[in-house]
């Protein structure tokens, strides 16, 4: 089974190149949505239920962690694509799979996602509770 992907940056060419990475080099993941603002990705989420979200942080009218946010509990996993290293540790806080830094090199971009897919067959319903006070 594949998992639904989704992929929210405010980068049209960044979008672009995660889903041509997707499509060429990992079969276990399919696109289903695509968004570059918070709240275009935020009813993206609610009618989709993606596996997993390609999540940029900086992005204008909100960031990534506004987005998780409004997510008390999430079934989602979320590898976080960022140019921006000294948000790392706060990115950790949030329980994402990983922190990606753009540009993205495509082997480390396939050995996450092979280690995420055989994260998910192991942890099958994994929930992501909000933290209070990140």
């Amino acid at each position: 089974m594949k998992l639904k992907t989704i992929i929210i940056d405010d980068e049209p060419d960044a979008i672009i190149s995660i889903e041509l990475l997707i499509k060429e080099f990992c079969p276990d993941l399919t696109v289903v949505g695509k968004a570059n603002l918070i709240d275009d990705a935020w009813d993206l989420i609610k009618s989709l239920q993606p596996d997993l979200v390609f999540l940029d942080i900086e992005m204008p009218r909100g960031d990534g962690f506004d987005l998780l946010e409004r997510f008390p509990i999430r079934k989602f996993d979320v590898i976080f694509i960022t140019a921006h290293s000294n948000l790392r540790d706060k990115a950790a806080k949030y329980e994402s799979f990983c922190i990606l830094e753009k540009p993205v090199d495509i082997d480390v971009f396939q050995q996450i996602v092979r280690n995420l897919v055989e994260y998910r067959k192991n942890n099958p319903g994994k929930l992501y509770k909000r933290l209070s006070g990140v």
